[in-house]
Parts: structure tokens; C-alpha cells; sequence
């Protein structure tokens, strides 16, 4: 039987696989608090940054066309090329300090991240038994929230000492050193890179499993919802309560520490309680609190505490779902995964175009409403169809 997650052997891989990935979360999701920062340093309007934003975002409907790749070759491998990846997308910017740099900037991480979280979440599938894959998946997941804690004071104190384009050159640099981190702790699995899957298989696979349609369908709703709201918040918040970019990144900490308080009890709870029955619940509480947040958030203190909130319910929500979906087709991991992730990035890119437009059209009062409809949709969609597989 595969390890526990806190046995000796598969710890160092779990936290060597948190680190790249907050290296990758740092770089995907610094750009929503510093989005006025980054439009003033190529020289453009804020509407011109939110457009590249949706192509990243779109970036990663190429998702599935990895899922062959990461059985053909194995997730650890597919992993490495994702951190390279990474690393030379963030140093085209520093090179080519424009707005098409920045946009080539930002779709090499989107790449790099529908890359690595499928093989990564696919090598966790295959190493960690169900009824602790949870608990693993979490701490990997601190990863995410680490990307706002930590990285986000870091890249506004960044921005203000040497510039837009300083973060980039040192999540660069740190990549590299993450990457040779990989390359030292992660064992190949050899039973993953004998598998031979092409996209012709993998559509079967789809085909044959609705489910997986199913999976698709609820993780594009709820990322839909979450980046209507998140694309404008940055905005929101500097526009609403005058923040500089320091405490804009200090703001982002906040909700970075609230994700991290939600990817701990996620590990939990959905392994104490069930993995369905806690991501339904949170799902529907993530919804009220995107409808209330408007409302509610007059004050600095008051937004911060709601915004706390919402993230934890969205993140108990998120994590929650991670390990669902690695058991909805046992035989078919990455395939499952990369078509989520997929669905993911369209949903991104649906909510980065939808949500700067009902914001302008509505105010964030309208932006909680769209997000609030959206989110429950998603919970719908995952109550009627999305269980696990009995392989």
C-alpha cells in the first residue's frame, strides 16, 4: 500500500511539490492586486491588462493536449518541463519590457501551471491512498494561498523598491533553484511512464465516462464565479479605500491567510466528513457570502473580514473537490485532471471577460449577484452528477 502522507518518505516530496507550486501560484495570481501597477508600468489602460489576463486565461484550455504527454512520459518529467517553463516566461518580460512581453509573460505561466497541477495531482493520485488523499492534496494546496500570504507583500514591496518588473526576474530565478529541488527529491514512477495514451484514447476515455463531462461543467461554473469577482477586486479595493501598493499587498495577505485556514480544515474535513457533502455545503455558504460581500464591505475592516470569509469558503470548496475528482475514473487520473484544469482555465477566461464589464455596467454590487448565480449553478451541477467511479 502507497505511504502515508506523513511518513518520512513521501513528506520531502509533498513539500518540494508545494514549493514549485507557490512559485507558479505567486506568478499566476500576483497580477490581480498590482493589476493598476503592471498597466501603468507598460503604459496602458487597466481594460488593456484585463485582456491579457483572459488570454492567459485561455491559454489553459490546452490543458487536455498535456494529459497524453504526462502518461506517455511520466508526471515527473512533465513537471520539470512545466518549471522551466515557468521560469523562461518570466524572464521575457524583464527582457522585453512591453505590453506584448508582459502578455507573453503571463501565458507562459498560464501554461506552466495547466502543465504541472494535472501530472502533480495525478503523481499524488497515484502515490497516496483515497482516504488520505485529502490531507495530502491540502498541503500542496497551501501553495495556492502561500501565493497571496507570502508572495504578495513581497511583490508590492518589490514593485516599490526597484520596479513592475522586478517580481518577475526573482520568481524566475527561484524557479530554477525549485526545479533542481524536483529533480533531487521526486522519484520517477515507472508504471506512469509506460503508459501510452493519445488524444484519439483520451477522447474515448472522455466518451465513455460522462462523469467526467460532469467534472468539467462544475469546475468551469465555479471558477467562473470566483474570477468575476476576483478580477475586479483589485480595482475595487485600491479605487474604494485608496490603498497603495504596499497595503494592497499586505490586503492580499489577508485573504491568503484565510485560504490557508481553508486548504487545513479542507484536508479534514472532507476526509472526516465526506468529500461531496462538505464541498456542497461550502459551495452554497461561498455563494451567500459573494452576494453579501457588497453589502457588508463599507468599511476597510468590515471588506477584510468578509473577503476572509468568502475565500474560506471557496477554498474548503476548491481543495475539497481535488480529491473528488482524482477518484472519478481511477484508471485515468491525468486524463480526468488535465480536463478539468481545462474547464478551470475557460471558466477563468469567461469570468476575466464577464466580470469587468458587469462591474462597470453594475458596480460590485452586480459582481457579487453574477458570482453568486454562477457559484450555484456549480453546486447544481455537482450534486446531480458528479460521484465518484466504482472501478
Amino acid at each position: 500500500m502507497p505511504p502515508s502522507p506523513h511518513t518520512p518518505r513521501l513528506l520531502p516530496q509533498l513539500l518540494a511539490l508545494t514549493a514549485a507550486r507557490l512559485m507558479l501560484n505567486t506568478g499566476l495570481r500576483m497580477v490581480y492586486p498590482f493589476l493598476p501597477a503592471l498597466a501603468r508600468g507598460v503604459g496602458v489602460e487597466l481594460t488593456a491588462v484585463y485582456r491579457l489576463v483572459t488570454l492567459r486565461n485561455f491559454a489553459g484550455l490546452l490543458s487536455p493536449l498535456f494529459g497524453p504527454l504526462i502518461e506517455r512520459y511520466g508526471r515527473k518529467p512533465l513537471m520539470i518541463v512545466a518549471m522551466l517553463l515557468f521560469a523562461v516566461g518570466c524572464l521575457v518580460v524583464v527582457l522585453w519590457p512591453a505590453y506584448w512581453g508582459l502578455g507573453a509573460t503571463l501565458v507562459m505561466i498560464g501554461l506552466a501551471k495547466v502543465i504541472f497541477d494535472p501530472a502533480m495531482q495525478a503523481y499524488i493520485g497515484d502515490t497516496v491512498p483515497y482516504r488520505q488523499r485529502g490531507r495530502a492534496l491540502a498541503v500542496t494546496e497551501l501553495a495556492w494561498s502561500g501565493g497571496l500570504l507570502l508572495g504578495a507583500p513581497l511583490i508590492g514591496l518589490a514593485i516599490q523598491l526597484w520596479g513592475w518588473q522586478s517580481p518577475f526576474l526573482w520568481l524566475g530565478g527561484l524557479a530554477l533553484a525549485t526545479t533542481l529541488l524536483l529533480v533531487r527529491v521526486l522519484p520517477r514512477l515507472p508504471h506512469a511512464a509506460r503508459r501510452l495514451l493519445t488524444l484519439r484514447s483520451m477522447a474515448a476515455v472522455v466518451r465513455r465516462h460522462p462523469v467526467i463531462w460532469a467534472a468539467a461543467l462544475y469546475t468551469l461554473l465555479a471558477m467562473a464565479a470566483n474570477e468575476i469577482f476576483f478580477i475586479v477586486y483589485g480595482d475595487w479595493m485600491e479605487g474604494n479605500f485608496g490603498l497603495a501598493l504596499g497595503a494592497l499587498g499586505l490586503a492580499s495577505a489577508v485573504i491568503g491567510g484565510s485560504e490557508i485556514a481553508g486548504e487545513i480544515s479542507a484536508g479534514f474535513l472532507v476526509d472526516r466528513f465526506g468529500k461531496r457533502p462538505v464541498i456542497m455545503t461550502t459551495g452554497l455558504l461561498n455563494a451567500l457570502a459573494y452576494l453579501a460581500l457588497p453589502f457588508i464591505g463599507s468599511s476597510l475592516v468590515s471588506a477584510l473580514l468578509a473577503l476572509m470569509l468568502l475565500f474560506w469558503f471557496f477554498e474548503v470548496t476548491l481543495v475539497g473537490g481535488v480529491p473528488l475528482l482524482t477518484e472519478l475514473v481511477p484508471s485515468a487520473r491525468s486524463v480526468v485532471m488535465s480536463v478539468a484544469l481545462g474547464a478551470g482555465a475557460l471558466g477563468r477566461a469567461l469570468g476575466s471577460l464577464i466580470g469587468p464589464v458587469v462591474f462597470a455596467r453594475g458596480g460590485f454590487g452586480s459582481s457579487g449577484l453574477a458570482a453568486a448565480g454562477v457559484m450555484l449553478l456549480a453546486v447544481l451541477v455537482l450534486a446531480l452528477w458528479v460521484r465518484e467511479g466504482k472501478e
